[in-house]
């Protein structure tokens, strides 16, 4: 059985990583399935992963880290 890895089981820097993979998996989905319905459901679900994996990119960016102790 495959373990499920919610986002918000995620730390925010990994969130844009999460959300990128399950874009990538949502597209292999749409790839390989033959029904047209859900081709374009999964089609969707990877384009919404790809918006939130870019705005955690910008979340991330603007996040400002602490100093790496010396």
């Amino acid at each position: 059985m495959e373990l499920m890895i919610m986002a918000n089981d995620v730390p925010t820097d990994g969130k844009q990583v999460y959300y990128s993979h399950r874009a990538a998996q949502e597209r292999e989905l749409a790839g390989r399935t033959a029904d047209r319905s859900a081709r374009r459901v999964h089609r969707e679900l990877a384009s919404r992963y790809a918006v939130l994996a870019a705005e955690s990119a910008e979340v991330q960016a603007e996040t400002p880290r602490a100093p790496l102790p010396a």
